[in-house]
């Protein structure tokens, strides 16, 4: 509580420090590294050695690095060999600087040679001292296995630990004469040198270093490469790429020099671990067309093609890596990782920059060298095969069939070559083997490709390149994936002929097949051959399984010790909370400081002094402020709060236990007083709820002794909420604003009236930059989504495919079951119907019926404005889901049936047993690379805090921060409502115009964040809201037909494993449709909602919802309690119709049941019973209808408690 604000922040950190001892001895432990072997301990004292020797260097540097002494001495007092030293310095210096720095040998060493201006001995003595140094630095950090050293994963954590790094980046910003001092030119190339040695292959130390980034960012070649280093196969930091970064180095490129450098670090940064970054993509390919002819080096005139050529033959033998033909191929090769990944806006740009006529101009001539070829080829295969978008000219012209002429030649040439291996050319034989069965492959099986007629025309090439291929799969030379790529080529060839009738010998497709049987039966083996050389391997790495074993002990070790003190860490850390709430119990009765604490002194200066932190960088302090100030209103804290144990295991109350006795005897230790910690904590029960309120804000909060919504109201009178808004301001990115969002959230918990009108009176005066900020994180949202979320035509394809498979089962198992009710099914079939049985038999009839039915309309012409393909989707699912859908596989007596698909794990003929666990780990591979794809980046994720925040600032139907959403009166207005739309419009994709693919773009990761915006823009229109409403029905991006489709439409294979997903999501949905239409008397709103959706379709999901409860298979892991049930789901989709119905006659029509012996009309009988509605009077004097479910349980009501609940309880 002091004014002095760094005293304030030095006793806030020996604050939190005291609270989590326990915290860092874990930390300790687990960064302990074991030194195992001689070796180790070897290696450790060398590295402590040379680490204390270099660090005094470096802290001693300006006192023996060489420094120009002007006036000192003039050249006439020079000794002619001083004169000729300094001559030779400057003249390598020169070089130096012209960024032409390469890793040479140690022949042209300046420190050996001493070539530089004159220095002292000693001075001479330390530049070779560091050079020694840094040398063995780096060779403990690799193992020297041509052509690709391996890095040495446990030397370089053991410089990472003992801060070898650090040292290293303290060297890098020494001051020195970089014209003239040629020796710490040198040992700043080791320098660079080492750390790329120290980040090869280390995530860990990469992300170290990449909080250093802004060191390197220079024009140097060598800082160039070390960041290329820090980025290299890590797709999570290529993923944070910032645009200071991009253009930091395009701008390099324009005013340093076209070096080859700068566009190896942007090929890095496009595409990692053999994964593209679309969001990179799109801001390279910009920075790159900005710039112009300047990087962009293209020869498409006639003289400057002549000079392509020239250079190409000039360089055949032996290319300049610095050169212009070198830079020229980097930067083809940049451009094909740019349109990657089907990037419709790279591919766009890219076309204009290098035409199709010019790629087949260049790769066709003579002179053309394969690394040349390699590029281009690639180029072409990514921005004009491989592409979203159909390229005609790609398929109608003569372009690619010259192109296979040119392949024929090379693959004959490869197919011919010496069999000396020393002198073969390995270059066009990975070209061949790899890009030019690549792009073969990838053109005869691209979708726009069938409906090409040109195959028909060119039969002759086409089955020379079939026998080129062949005859290249027999070359001894290929490599396991270059065989595998040239028979997958080799397949697809085959197979594109049977498919269009082209005539292939006899005796080729006889080879073909026998190539097939052998290499079937290679892979079927090929587990069995892995599992034996597993145990090989293991039987001569005795020594490196001990190594391991060891190490795997001390980490048991750790996870045990984790285990342990887990309960007493979080019991330590809850008593900083308990300090909080009752800080003035520290100090004796009649004392300054506690009076000041219990006016709120404390917490008032801890909340001032939290925004102070930002200005002194101590952002991490901070964060931990943030932290605390919400566990304060946290009401399931582990330790403190009352907990029910009877559900937990004897270990879980063990630990609980345990901590339980440490948070007492430091609450003993820290208040001195045995009243204060002998608060009996209730096992049994849960949190108690003040008398007389309801709600969350009512809940009791047993350290404070104050219901949640007091300790908010009391943060507030503190300046908590002002805090918030000031956070939200100043810092709109990093880890501050998402703790200081997640605070408002703690603040506003239980739609708090006094919170909410705080934080109203606050931003009437400065609205514009607050919501500014919220505005700005939802474009960014959207633009990420748009950048990395994608749905190539394959996936559709994929997904019309699997409905024609659903379609086909569904009828194939229908037929069976008429016949076997026709021929009596051996043993009576028709005597052990039951009732039950029967009704099954007709659901599945009935949803054949509807299947067939979406085949004959299938074909029908769609008009614009029309869901009918999103409606057939939608009964597709729906129809099949009482008979078929029930789990992925046959359930207890069943077998899977001509048409039944088989579930994950089984097989599904001999010819999937025989692929071998080879394309089996091919699959889980492209499993894996699809699941990470689908992952939230932190600019999406961070969308859950802000609509959950800006949910509860409209909570309980708060009329003034509803409208403030909408419209803040300022010069630059922001519509939070508007833009919550579109965002809930982009994530499921409809921006595409993909209403009937939801399920390409609706996946577990983002169906949470789905769910909250939903629930946000429910909470915009309450109240009622009407013009929140109307923006919401009328916006001009058609945004509310998202919102149907998400209750029409099949959302598969989200719908497969988890419907209550599913359900939860067309269950807000239905909520958001009825508030938009909530208390209105006029027809506006519900008209917008018809326009787009089929009364009879609706109709039809409420009702299999309904008869979907009896199928579903709920997940005992979940709470039943918080999971929607199909039935409930329905019964709001029914309330919808109801709702709808009084503006639309066939809906009104088809919600009256004609009976109640079909299962369909059943569920309407049902729901019509359970459906009930009251008149109430708004204040307005306007008389309303109110709509809404009787739950079952109330069946169950006595006369007599219905009439003292009517009589006694309406008052309420």
């Amino acid at each position: 509580m002091h004014d002095y604000p760094s005293l304030v922040s030095g006793a806030l950190q020996l604050l939190f420090r005291h609270f989590s001892q326990r915290q860092e001895v874990l930390q300790a432990f687990k960064q302990v590294q074991l030194l195992v072997s001689s070796s180790d301990v070897e290696n450790y004292k060398q590295i402590k050695q040379d680490l204390d020797e270099l660090r005094l260097l470096v802290e001693k540097s300006e006192l023996w690095v060489y420094k120009c002494k002007l006036g000192s001495a003039s050249s006439d007092n020079l000794t002619k060999k001083d004169k000729d030293k300094a001559k030779s310095g400057k003249k390598v210096g020169k070089l130096k600087k012209d960024a032409t720095l390469t890793y040479n040998h140690e022949q042209g060493s300046a420190i050996d040679l001493d070539i530089g201006p004159t220095i002292e001995p000693t001075a001479v003595g330390n530049y070779k001292t560091m050079k020694a140094i840094l040398k063995r630095l780096s060779a403990l950090c690799l193992d020297d296995v041509l052509p690709f050293p391996k890095p040495k994963k446990h030397e370089q954590r053991l410089l990472r630990n003992m801060g070898a790094h650090s040292v290293v980046l303290e060297l890098l910003q020494i001051p020195y004469e970089k014209h003239e001092d040629t020796r710490m030119h040198e040992i700043l190339r080791l320098a660079h040198l080492f750390l790329q040695a120290f980040l090869l292959a280390n995530q860990s130390n990469q992300a170290l270093l990449h909080k250093n980034l802004d060191l390197f960012l220079n024009p140097g070649l060598l800082d160039a490469e070390t960041a290329r280093a820090i980025f290299q196969d890590n797709i999570s930091l290529c993923s944070e790429v910032t645009d200071k970064v991009v253009q930091h180095f395009v701008h390099c490129i324009e005013t340093h020099g076209r070096h080859v450098q700068y566009l190896r670090f942007l090929q890095t940064i496009v595409k990692s671990e053999r994964q593209f970054v679309r969001k990179t993509q799109d801001m390279v390919m910009a920075e790159l067309v900005n710039v112009g002819e300047e990087v962009l080096l293209f020869y498409n005139d006639k003289s400057s093609f002549d000079l392509l050529i020239e250079m190409m033959r000039s360089e055949r033998h032996l290319m300049d890596d610095n050169g212009a033909l070198t830079y020229h191929i980097n930067l083809v090769h940049l451009l094909a990782n740019c349109t990657e990944g089907k990037n419709v806006y790279t591919e766009i740009k890219c076309h204009s920059l290098l035409p199709l006529d010019d790629i087949v101009r260049v790769v066709t001539h003579p002179d053309c060298l394969p690394e040349m070829k390699t590029s281009y080829i690639n180029f072409l295969n990514h921005c004009y095969i491989d592409t979203e978008v159909e390229m005609k000219e790609i398929y109608t012209s003569n372009h690619m069939w010259k192109l296979f002429e040119n392949f024929m030649t090379d693959m004959a040439l490869v197919c011919s070559s010496v069999s000396d291996r020393q002198h073969s050319d390995i270059v066009q034989e990975s070209y061949i083997t790899d890009t030019v069965m690549n792009i073969i492959t990838m053109f005869f099986d691209s979708p726009f490709s069938d409906q090409s007629t040109t195959v028909q025309t060119r039969q002759p090439v086409f089955v020379r390149l079939l026998q080129g291929a062949f005859r290249v799969s027999h070359c001894d030379w290929l490599t396991g994936s270059q065989k595998y790529n040239v028979e997958q080529c080799i397949k697809t060839l085959s197979e594109i002929a049977k498919n269009r009738g082209i005539a292939i010998p006899v005796d080729l497709d006889s080879q073909v097949n026998t190539l097939f049987s052998q290499t079937s039966m290679v892979r079927k083996h090929g587990r069995v051959w892995l599992m034996g050389k597993t145990r090989r391997d293991s039987q001569l790495n005795q020594t490196s399984r001990d190594y391991r074993g060891i190490i795997e002990g001390l980490q048991d070790i750790v996870t045990l010790l984790e285990e342990q003190l887990r309960p007493l860490v979080q019991a330590e850390l809850s008593v900083l909370v308990d300090v909080l709430h009752r800080p003035e119990d520290l100090f004796e009765e009649d004392t300054d400081a506690r009076h000041k604490c219990e006016s709120g002194g404390f917490i008032s200066r801890l909340i001032k002094h939290t925004e102070r932190l930002l200005e002194e960088k101590e952002e991490l302090l901070c964060v931990k402020v943030l932290q605390t100030l919400k566990e304060m209103m946290t009401i399931d804290i582990e330790f403190g709060e009352k907990v029910n144990l009877e559900g937990l295991s004897r270990k879980e109350c063990d630990d609980y236990q345990r901590g339980e006795k440490l948070r007492q005897e430091l609450l003993a230790r820290y208040y001195k007083k045995k009243e204060r910690c002998s608060i009996q904590v209730n096992l049994t029960h849960p949190p108690k709820v003040k008398t007389g309120e309801h709600g969350p804000g009512s809940v009791v909060l047993g350290r404070a002794n104050m219901t949640l919504a007091e300790v908010q109201c009391h943060l507030d009178q503190q300046g908590a909420s002002d805090l918030v808004v000031d956070l939200i301001i100043n810092n709109s990115c990093g880890k501050v604003f998402l703790e200081a969002v997640e605070l408002g959230i703690a603040l506003l918990e239980g739609g708090n009236p006094v919170i909410q009108n705080s934080l109203y009176n606050r931003l009437i005066i400065n609205s514009e930059k607050f919501f500014g900020v919220f505005h700005d994180k939802m474009r960014e949202a959207q633009s990420e989504i748009k950048a990395t979320v994608t749905v190539s035509t394959e996936d559709i394809k994929a997904k019309r495919d699997e409905k024609d498979k659903a379609i086909k089962s569904a009828e194939e198992k229908a037929a069976a079951i008429r016949k076997e009710r026709k021929t009596g099914a051996a043993g009576g079939l028709h005597e052990a119907l039951t009732d039950e049985l029967t009704a099954m038999l007709d659901n599945a009839a009935m949803s054949t019926k509807k299947a067939v039915n979406i085949v004959r309309n299938s074909s029908r012409p769609v008009p614009v404005d029309s869901n009918t393909e999103d409606e057939s989707s939608r009964k597709d699912s729906q129809g099949l889901s009482a008979t078929d859908d029930q789990g992925s596989g046959p359930g207890p007596g069943q077998s899977s049936g001509p048409g039944q698909s088989s579930g994950p794990g089984q097989s599904s003929g001999g010819a999937g047993q025989s692929q071998g666990s080879i394309d089996n780990l091919l699959t889980l591979h492209q499993h894996q690379h699809k699941k990470d794809e689908k992952k939230m980046s932190p600019d999406v994720s961070i969308m859950q805090q802000i609509l959950r925040f800006l949910q509860l600032l409209c909570e309980n139907h708060n009329r003034e921060l509803q409208n403030h959403l909408r419209n803040q009166s300022n010069k630059n207005n922001y519509n939070l409502v508007c833009e919550t739309l579109q965002f809930l419009d982009c994530i499921c994709g409809s921006t595409t115009g993909g209403l009937g693919l939801l399920g390409l773009y609706i996946n577990e990761f983002n169906v949470t964040l789905i769910n909250q915006s939903l629930e946000s823009l429910t909470e915009y229109c309450q109240g009622p809201c009407h013009d929140n409403q109307n923006s919401i029905a009328m916006h001009e991006s058609n945004g509310i037909d998202i919102i149907i489709a998400l209750i029409m439409n099949d959302i598969t294979p989200l719908s497969k494993y988890r419907l209550d997903l599913v359900l939860e999501l067309m269950n807000n949905a239905s909520k958001l449709l009825l508030a938009i239409m909530e208390s209105r008397h006029d027809s506006e709103n519900a008209e917008r909602i018809l326009y787009n959706m089929h009364p009879k379709t609706l109709v039809d999901v409420c009702k299999q919802a309904y008869h979907q409860e009896d199928y579903s298979d709920p997940d005992p892991d979940q709470d039943r309690d918080n999971v929607a049930s199909p039935k409930d789901v329905g019964h709001n989709i029914y309330i919808l119709a109801h709702q709808l119905a009084q503006h639309n006659r066939e809906m009104a029509a088809i919600l009256r049941p004609v009976s109640t012996e079909t299962p369909m009309d059943q569920a309407l009988a049902y729901y019509a019973k359970h459906t009930a509605q009251i008149e109430i009077v708004r204040s307005d004097r306007t008389l309303e209808q109110i709509v809404f479910p009787i739950p079952e349980i109330c069946e169950y009501l006595t006369t007599e408690t219905k009439n003292r609940v009517f009589l006694f309880s309406r008052t309420r």
